[in-house]
């Protein structure tokens, strides 16, 4: 008799980890060496900024702090997940498809960092080469066209990574159509708040992660108050940026960036304009239908080589955030749910929405 496999389904996908939690909490699904299947146009790899990894034990609080880019490597580092596939479409460009060996510590104010350099976590200061309880996990990152072409290269090594391993099926279903939701919102200052927030890597290491960190910090005080006079509370190398990668290409600078602060304001995500401007590398691409269809055979062709079936299922809709394009998101949803049915015998009573 088949087993049959639970399946969540959610809105926002950090809320997937808690189904996972329930899962292991009856013993539905092992508690260790997992390794998670991730279709995302997003890694949802970032680390938490907002709890300790001491507060890691407490199920609750974590749930509470984490968010839709955050929430897979806290369980990695508990080693719920001991490997990642990130599988993605050829317009998310924030990883390399390739094997990477990635160290999680943590440092010295308690919180998760790596030492990993990839330009991923370089971007957002989470590089750290002075870790405490160090681990390590595989992440391997495949890419699936959109287009009609051969992915046997994919599909034997996908095959070949979940080899005598149990795994967990991960579905963002913006992985088949998605909006940077924060490009509509900065409207025609899109450009200019891009260029300046956009991550500079450079040949020398130490270079690219010093300017980083005075490229944010002075980006902070701007969005913060960008007076006349904020030259004045300028480090020499903030000041340096600001007067050649600002002021001097944008003379309009202030009335672009309040402009854009009364936007961010205004509109219901409640943020500020220094986490918006983090944003703006976000992947978008309106897939056409044929395009949807397209990465949906090539999911099925995915599924279909591999010779075991995943202990649990996830699926995350991404509507509320706007991450998900809301013209094709219903048509994505019923046929993920036909998919999943034709595959696998699920404990769910999940269904397709009406179209």
């Amino acid at each position: 008799m088949a087993r049959y496999i639970d399946v969540g389904l959610v809105d926002d996908h950090n809320e997937a980890l808690n189904f996972y939690y329930k899962l292991i909490a009856r013993k539905k699904i092992p508690f260790d060496g997992l390794c998670l299947v991730h279709f995302d146009s997003h890694p949802d790899l970032a680390l938490p900024e907002s709890i300790p990894v001491s507060k890691f034990t407490d199920r609750q609080e974590l749930l509470e702090n984490l968010t839709i880019s955050d929430w897979i490597l806290p369980a990695v580092y508990q080693q719920h997940f001991t490997s990642v596939v990130w599988i993605k479409p050829p317009w998310s460009s924030q990883i390399v498809a390739g094997e990477y060996e990635v160290e999680l510590g943590v440092d010295d104010a308690g919180l998760l960092k790596t030492s990993s350099k990839l330009p991923y976590y370089l971007s957002d200061l989470s590089f750290n080469d002075d870790l405490k309880v160090k681990r390590k996990f595989k992440l391997h990152v495949i890419e699936v066209s959109h287009i009609n072409e051969d992915i046997s290269v994919q599909c034997k090594t996908l095959r070949n990574i979940l080899q005598n391993q149990q795994w967990c099926l991960d579905f963002d279903m913006d992985f088949y159509s998605t909006q940077n939701p924060f490009m509509n919102l900065l409207g025609q200052n899109f450009g200019f708040i891009d260029s300046i927030f956009r991550y500079r890597e450079m040949e020398d290491f130490s270079k690219s992660l010093q300017f980083r960190k005075t490229q944010l910090d002075c980006l902070k005080e701007l969005c913060s108050s960008n007076d006349e006079k904020i030259e004045l509370r300028l480090s020499e190398e903030q000041k340096e940026f600001f007067l050649s990668e600002v002021k001097h290409k944008f003379p309009k600078w202030k009335d672009s960036t309040e402009e854009a602060k009364l936007l961010a304001k205004d509109d219901k995500y409640i943020t500020d304009l220094f986490y918006i401007g983090q944003q703006t590398e976000l992947p978008h691409h309106l897939s056409t239908k044929t395009e949807i269809k397209t990465l949906l055979t090539n999911t099925e062709s995915l599924l279909k080589s591999l010779q075991s079936s995943p202990v649990a299922i996830t699926l995350a809709r991404s509507e509320y955030d706007e991450y998900s394009t809301q013209e094709t998101l219903d048509f994505v949803h019923c046929e993920l749910v036909c998919l999943i049915k034709k595959f696998y015998s699920i404990q769910s009573d999940i269904e397709c929405p009406k179209l």
